[in-house]
Order: C-alpha cells, then sequence, then structure tokens
C-alpha cells in the first residue's frame, strides 16, 4: 500500500510540472490558447517529447472513455493499449509528418475501445510545441467524441449503397454534389442519357450540368434548387432540356434532395437521380394539344391542380378573362369550389373515374352554374398517375329551362286547382277531363259529377251553335284561342252567364292534345251593365236637360262628341253644328289661346298647340280647372270657369268631358270687392286720424282729473286711505297708462312683429286683476293668478292688457249665481308658444250652436243687455295680430275654457 502510495506521488509531481508548464505556455503564447477554446474539447492531453512515456492527461479524457481518471496513470502507454492499431499506425505517421513540416496538420479520427467494450471515434487533434531552435519539445492535444456523427455517416455510406443497387436496376442516372465546393460525381448512366461517357465530359462538377442544360430552365432549376435549400419543400424536382451530343434536346427529369447540413444550416452534400422522359414529354405534348384544340371543355391538370392544358371552350364555358392560366392553379381559378369537389379532386388522384350528370356551381358573384361532368386520371410512362383531365359541359340554359318549366306545371296546376274562376280541360268531342273546385261552385256539381258531362250538358241550346263552330277552328287550327259570353246551366237549371275564353293546347306534332278553358261567372256583371244602360240613358237625358251649365264631351283629337242643352243655350249654336264638326277652340278668343300655348310650351318645354291647350296638364293631374273667356255665336263674350277631365275605359283615356260655368256674376262681385277694398282703405286711413284726435284729447281729460284728484286729497287728507278714493286712483292711473298703450298703438307701423316686446305675463295679469278687484269683489268672483312668475310672453302692452281685460271681464260678466265663482289663470309651454287658460265656472257658451260666429263682431250668446259682441271679436284680432291664436272648451251652466298661445320669449 504504501509503495502504491510513493507511486502516485511520483506520478503527481511530474502531473504537476507538466501542468504548470501547460499553464505557463498558455499564459506566455496566445496560439496556444486560442487552439484550446477553439476546440470544443472531449479530452485535452499534453505530451513530453524529451520524455516520451510520460504524458498529462485531463480527467475528461478518461471518462469520455468509460474510465475512473484516479485509476489511470500519465503514462502514454495507458492510451495506447485501447487504441485501434490501425489508427496508431496512422497517427504516428501524421505525427512525424507534422514535426517535419508545422504546416502539416495533425488531425484525424481514430478508434478507441470504450472500457463496456465498444467503440468510440474520437477526432485527435494536436500542435507540437517547439524551442527557439525550432526543436520539438513538446505536444499539445485535444479529443472530440464524433461517434454519433461516424454512426450517421456509415448509416448513410451504407444507405447510399443500397440505393446505388436499386439505382443501377432502374437505369436512372445518379449524381452527388457538393454545394460548397461545386465538387459533383456522376455514375455513366448520367452520361450516357445525353449520349456521352463519363470520361468525355471530365474534368466533372456542377458546372458540366450547367453547360448542357437549356437556359431557361436553368433558372428555373436555380429557383426550385433555392426553395429546397430554403426547406420550402421537402425535395428537390425539375423537369429540364439537355444538349444531347448529336445536337437535339431531350428531356429529363432531375431528382434530388440534401442529405447534410453544416453547423449552421447551410447544404453540405446533396444526392439525386436523373432520368430521360422525352417521350413521355412528347407524348403528353400531344395530349395537351388535343385537349387545347378540344371543340368542348376540358382541362388537362398536374397533381398539383395546376392547369397544363385547356381548350378554348373552358375559357368560354367559365368566363376566365385571363389570356393564359397555365402553370396555374385550378383553385385559385376557381376559388369558389366546394370542398366536395376537392375531394373528388383527390380520389381521381388517386385512380378514381368520377362523372356526374347534373351539379350545381354557385360562382363567385353570386350566379349559378349547372354542369355535367366527369374526371379521369391521365398517367405518364411509368404508369404513374401525372394528374387527372376534366371534361364539364355547361347545361345551365337546358336546366334553367327544365326549372321553368317544372314551375310553370307546378304554378299551372296550383293556379288550375286554385283559381279563383273555373277551370277545366276537355277533349276534341267537349267532354270534361278535368275540372276545378271553383268551377264545381258555379255550375252546382261535384268534380265526379262533372268530368261525366260535356259542354252540349250544360250550354244553352241557342248558344251552341257558336260553340260547335268555334271547337271546331280551335280543333284545326285556324284560330288558338277564343272568348264568348255563353248561357249556362246550374245544376237546379237556372240560368248562368259567363265569359268563356278557350284555348288550345298541341303535341309535339302540333296536333291538337286537348283544350282549356277559363270560365269566369259574369250574371253580376249583366246584371249591371243592364242597370248601367239604363243609368246612363236617364244620366244623358239629365245632361241634356241642364240648361244654365255647358257639358262638352270630345274624342281623344278634340273632336265634340257631346253638346247638351247649356251649351246650346249659352253659346248660341245647335247641336247640329259642331258635333264631329268642331272642337272647343271655336268658343275661345283667339289672344286668350295664344297666351296660354306661350303658358303651357314654356312650363313643359316643348312646344303646345291645338287642342292641347285643355289636356297638356291632364298626363300630370287628375283634371285642369281653368277660366276661360267664352264667344258666342253672335260675337259677344262672358266668362267661364272650366274643369277638364279624361274620359277613361281600362284606365287608358278614350276621350275628355269638359263641364264650363258662367262666372259673370261672381266677375261682378269681384269688382265690387275691389272697390270696397279701396272705400275701407279710405275709412282706415280716417280712423287712423281719430285715434290720433281722441288719444291727444283724452289725455288732457285724464290728466286733469289725475290733477282734481290730488287736490281734493290734499285739501282732505283723511279720505286718502278710503277705500273709494284708493279705487279713484287705481282708475285714474289705469286710464292713463291706457292712453298711453293707445298711443303706441297709433304710432306702430304696418308690422306688429317689429312692435313687440317681451312682457312678463304674471305681473301684467296681476295689474289688470287689481283694475277690476271692486266689480269682483261686488259679484263675490274669486281671481286666481296662477301663472308662473318668470314666463314672458312676446306682445304690446296695450294688446295685452285690452285681451286679459276682455276675458276676466266676461268670466266676472257671466258668472253663474247657483255656485261659488270662480276665474283661474294658469300657464304652459307648448311647442315654442305659452298656452294662457284663462277658466271659470260660469254660464258657458253652447259649441254646437255658436262655434262657428263666436268671435264674430256683434255676436252675443246670452241675454245680458250690457252685451255689445265685439270684446271676444277684438280680443281674437289682437291675439292672432301678436301672432298667436285662440281655442275654446265650453259647456253650458259649466263654465268656459280659452286657451290663448302667444309667443314665448325664452331667458
Amino acid at each position: 500500500m504504501e509503495r502504491i502510495n510513493s507511486s502516485q506521488n511520483v506520478e503527481n509531481i511530474k502531473e504537476n510540472y507538466l501542468k504548470k508548464e501547460l499553464y505557463d505556455l498558455i499564459k506566455k503564447d496566445d496560439l496556444i490558447f486560442d487552439f484550446i477554446q477553439q476546440a470544443g474539447l472531449d479530452g485535452l492531453w499534453f505530451w513530453d517529447l524529451d520524455s516520451p512515456d510520460n504524458e498529462w492527461m485531463n480527467p475528461k479524457f478518461w471518462t469520455t472513455l468509460g474510465y475512473n481518471p484516479k485509476e489511470k496513470s500519465h503514462k502514454s502507454s495507458a492510451w495506447q493499449d485501447i487504441i485501434n492499431k490501425e489508427d496508431l499506425k496512422q497517427v504516428y505517421s501524421n505525427f512525424a509528418k507534422h514535426c517535419k513540416d508545422p504546416s502539416y496538420p495533425f488531425d484525424q479520427i481514430v478508434r478507441y475501445r470504450h472500457k463496456k467494450g465498444h467503440t468510440v471515434w474520437i477526432q485527435c487533434r494536436g500542435l507540437v510545441i517547439r524551442d527557439d531552435k525550432g526543436k520539438p519539445k513538446r505536444m499539445l492535444g485535444t479529443h472530440i467524441d464524433v461517434t454519433k456523427l461516424k454512426k450517421a455517416e456509415l448509416r448513410l455510406q451504407r444507405q447510399v449503397e443500397r440505393y446505388k443497387h436499386i439505382i443501377e436496376g432502374t437505369n436512372l442516372g445518379t449524381w452527388e454534389w457538393n454545394v460548397k465546393t461545386g465538387e459533383a460525381i456522376f455514375n455513366e448512366r448520367w452520361a450516357s442519357i445525353t449520349g456521352h461517357t463519363l470520361a468525355e465530359l471530365e474534368p466533372l462538377s456542377i458546372d458540366t450540368w450547367t453547360k448542357y442544360t437549356h437556359p431557361k430552365d436553368l433558372e428555373k432549376s436555380n429557383q426550385l434548387l433555392q426553395d429546397h435549400f430554403a426547406k420550402k419543400t421537402p425535395f428537390y424536382e425539375c423537369e429540364a432540356r439537355m444538349k444531347h451530343k448529336n445536337g437535339e434536346w431531350i428531356w429529363v427529369l432531375d431528382r434530388g434532395k440534401v442529405v447534410s447540413w453544416d453547423s449552421n444550416g447551410n447544404p453540405e452534400w446533396m444526392i439525386g437521380s436523373y432520368q430521360e422522359i422525352t417521350k413521355a414529354k412528347k407524348d403528353l405534348e400531344k395530349s395537351k394539344l388535343f385537349v387545347q384544340q378540344a371543340p368542348s371543355a376540358i382541362a388537362m391538370l398536374d397533381t398539383n391542380m395546376c392547369y397544363l392544358a385547356v381548350s378554348q371552350k373552358w375559357y368560354q364555358d367559365y368566363s376566365i378573362k385571363e389570356s393564359n392560366i397555365i402553370g396555374k392553379s385550378h383553385y385559385d381559378i376557381f376559388p369558389e369550389i366546394i370542398e366536395k369537389w376537392k375531394d373528388d379532386h383527390r380520389r381521381c388522384l388517386n385512380g378514381e373515374i368520377l362523372k356526374s350528370e347534373e351539379d350545381r356551381f354557385e360562382r363567385l358573384d353570386g350566379s349559378v352554374q349547372w354542369l355535367t361532368w366527369e374526371l379521369r386520371p391521365w398517367y405518364t410512362d411509368e404508369n404513374k398517375i401525372g394528374g387527372i383531365l376534366m371534361h364539364t359541359s355547361d347545361i345551365t340554359k337546358a336546366k334553367e329551362t327544365e326549372i321553368r318549366l317544372r314551375i310553370s306545371e307546378d304554378m299551372f296546376r296550383r293556379n288550375f286547382e286554385n283559381a279563383a274562376i273555373g277551370m277545366l280541360m276537355f277533349d276534341e268531342n267537349g267532354y270534361f277531363t278535368k275540372v276545378n273546385y271553383k268551377l264545381c261552385e258555379i255550375l252546382g256539381y261535384s268534380d265526379t259529377e262533372l268530368t261525366k258531362l260535356a259542354f252540349k250538358d250544360i250550354i244553352h241550346p241557342d248558344d251552341m251553335e257558336n260553340s260547335e263552330k268555334m271547337f271546331q277552328l280551335l280543333f284545326t287550327g285556324e284560330r288558338v284561342y277564343h272568348q264568348i259570353e255563353k248561357r249556362c246551366f246550374h245544376k237546379n237549371r237556372e240560368i248562368i252567364h259567363v265569359d268563356m275564353s278557350v284555348s288550345v293546347a298541341k303535341n309535339e306534332n302540333d296536333i291538337p292534345s286537348y283544350f282549356i278553358a277559363q270560365i269566369a261567372d259574369i250574371s253580376h256583371k249583366i246584371e249591371a251593365r243592364e242597370k248601367l244602360q239604363n243609368t246612363l240613358g236617364k244620366l244623358k237625358s239629365i245632361i241634356d236637360d241642364i240648361t244654365q251649365v255647358i257639358i262638352i264631351g270630345t274624342d281623344k283629337d278634340g273632336l265634340i262628341t257631346t253638346f247638351n242643352k247649356g251649351a246650346e243655350n249659352l253659346l248660341g249654336y245647335a247641336k247640329e253644328e259642331v258635333l264631329l264638326k268642331e272642337t272647343p277652340l271655336k268658343f275661345l278668343q283667339k289672344e286668350e289661346v295664344e297666351k296660354r300655348g306661350k303658358e303651357l310650351s314654356l312650363l313643359l318645354s316643348k312646344e303646345i298647340k291645338g287642342f292641347e291647350f285643355f289636356t297638356a296638364l291632364l298626363n300630370r293631374q287628375e283634371y285642369d280647372v281653368r277660366e276661360w273667356t267664352n264667344v258666342r255665336k253672335d260675337g259677344t263674350c262672358f266668362p267661364v270657369q272650366v274643369t277638364v277631365s279624361p274620359i277613361k275605359e281600362n284606365n287608358i283615356t278614350t276621350g275628355y268631358l269638359g263641364v264650363a260655368v258662367d262666372i259673370s256674376e261672381i266677375k261682378k262681385a269681384e269688382k265690387d270687392l275691389k272697390s270696397w277694398l279701396v272705400l275701407a282703405k279710405d275709412q282706415n286711413n280716417r280712423l287712423k286720424n281719430f285715434a290720433h284726435i281722441v288719444s291727444h284729447n283724452l289725455k288732457s281729460h285724464s290728466g286733469n282729473f289725475q290733477m282734481l284728484l290730488d287736490l281734493f286729497i290734499q285739501e282732505n287728507p283723511d279720505v286718502e286711505d278710503n277705500e273709494i278714493i284708493q279705487l279713484f286712483r287705481t282708475a285714474s292711473d289705469n286710464l292713463t297708462e291706457t292712453i298711453a298703450h293707445l298711443s303706441e298703438v297709433v304710432l306702430m307701423n304696418s308690422s306688429v312683429d317689429e312692435n313687440l316686446a317681451g312682457l312678463n305675463l304674471h305681473n301684467t295679469i296681476g295689474k289688470v286683476i287689481k283694475s277690476v278687484s271692486a266689480i269682483a269683489k261686488e259679484k263675490k268672483i274669486k281671481i286666481s293668478n296662477e301663472v308662473q312668475p318668470d314666463i314672458k310672453v312676446l306682445g304690446i302692452p296695450a294688446y295685452l292688457d285690452s285681451i286679459l281685460l276682455n276675458f276676466i271681464t266676461n268670466g266676472i260678466r257671466y258668472s253663474s249665481n247657483q255656485r261659488d265663482s270662480y276665474v283661474t289663470l294658469s300657464s304652459s309651454i307648448k311647442e315654442g308658444f305659452v298656452v294662457l287658460s284663462i277658466a271659470d265656472n260660469g254660464l258657458g257658451i253652447d259649441l254646437k250652436k255658436h262655434r262657428a260666429k263666436l268671435f264674430g263682431m256683434y255676436k252675443t250668446f246670452h241675454h245680458n243687455k250690457e252685451a255689445r259682441g265685439i270684446g271676444l271679436f277684438i280680443a281674437k284680432n289682437q291675439v292672432e295680430a301678436m301672432g298667436g291664436k285662440i281655442e275654446v272648451e265650453s259647456k253650458v251652466n259649466k263654465g268656459t275654457v280659452f286657451k290663448i298661445y302667444m309667443k314665448y320669449e325664452k331667458n
């Protein structure tokens, strides 16, 4: 035990000097430090070349090989027993070359036997350290475990060998390419495809490929390679043209895959195969040419559903606007394709043949195409599916016709069964084959009973002869439709008037197949027609008997067709002179007609002439009313108001009717009214002068009255607080204010709006209530001012005082003695107006009887001898002058509510 410890101490001393020496070297020489840093070590060793048996190895050197570092000595012989003998020879050989030439690298992969018995592959690298004279003194080395990489390389090598055997059996050209260096390895078959031997193509590199490849295909190949290098595609595949030794271009299918990548993810080695496809390509081109020239809609697609060829009909059927879709995805051209069809495409690419006799294709714009289609896989020379042949036919028109026919048949059936009129089908002998419910109802038979009958059983005998002639014309094809009114027998033998429409239905050979009849019960119309004829006869007599109104009827062109007695009397013409000979223009002044023509031409932006003077506006309105001057036969004139309206049958204008009324008396009254207005204006001016005089004189008397009252109070100061004196004072003040308001009214301009001022309604009411308090007290009437204190209205002070005084005194004057009376004033805001409500519980007014004349001048509604009928008239006019209005609610003996609307002055 002591010997072992002593031996270990000696080894530790040696380890220490080498370890220390190594550390010193690292400190002195940066190259050594860089070497260790870059190595990424799985073991480190330092060898004394002066004493070759001494070699220091770090612990990881041994742990990588499965040994305990403490159990291993730092002797070079310690590792020489576990290294592969062949690899050891290589190590010594490289060592000798490196010692001789420092530029020769000491770098090799060697095999060690792991403690457990398996092989560990180690990349062993070293660097000789020399003295000042260049003599090797020491050697520093590193170990890197590359076992995993080496095993993968061996597996790949075995796989490559296996693939080589497989490829040789398929007669494919093969290639290997070092992407980084450009080195390329081709087999003999690769060279023979282009008619060469490998010897003829040397020196071999990637340039050998590019030299013989068509320039356009080379661009495509480079792009596909870049996609594969970027890992966008799992493998590289490209069809390209190669220059054959005989000068022709041949087609090849080039496939490959990167098999190794460097640590940065860049491709290192790539292997692939090379196959001539010239014949398959020519066959494919023939197929594509057939597709392109096909008269039907055919498309040839590859396995990626990209177009290889399409017919012109394909573009037409699907309204494809792009001029060339070759190479583009079927799903890009038709993004609306449903998932079911995509599944059909996948099934076809797996070898199935699919077809559909009818399928609905909803396009992106919402339109619908109906198609019949067939999908077939097409095959390459190797019996491999190359894509899909798609054949379609657009059957949209046929399908739409079928749908319309089905809808038409369904609608016919439903219309036949549910029609509001009788419907029946019958054969060439007149026997009923099918009837609807309504016909059964009209004739009183059941469905079963009617289908056992024929026309001869229900048509009146007097109408039967015409019916047989009608059926004969329909059957021979001389007519396809006939309508006639006939008499039929009800089941109870009553006569029914019907409107019968019959048409014939023919088969594909243009031979009558059956007849269809529509039968409507028009008994009520026949009855109405008879009544109408009687009424028209009476109306004609009435029109003829009207002697003071002109009634003239015309046809569409204006020719007179009706000329009544009134027209004869007022115009002086006999009916025979104008009927179907003249137009109404004959009875008008020429100047008026010309003037009206210019007005209408300007209004309607087109020339209006002749009879159009009467009818031009009837396209816009139901009738036209206008004043004209009629000229009698003797040349005298008189004014008329003419109303012209169209005469229509089935909403189609067939003529015109003009009604003219003599308005001579109205025109005379109008002239008198104008003269009265002139007179009224003169009187208004006189009244204004009178108002000036009255206001001036009253002002003087009012001042005298107030002065006398003041003198009386000065001489009798004890009576100043007397209630009568106070009322005199109030009345005097109010009189003074009223005279001032009257002066303001006199000075106002004609526009009242310019003189409206903001007036506090509550305060004004309070002042008026105070002025009438004496008579209110005498009548024992309670007057309440419930108007909001801050409401202002736009008005004229004198008008507002007058309005309030009128309504409040009316409430006092017409109070009831049978109950406690009141007058209540309240307010509200409605649609920009202040609504003043003045309510009382007095006698009320019978509005049903008096509403129309309530605000008339000199109108009274109670037997009150003091009533003059002027107050409400004045109040209404004053309210309207200030832009307001009055509404009233009243019941006899229950009081009255006046609602006065006045403009609201907002704060």
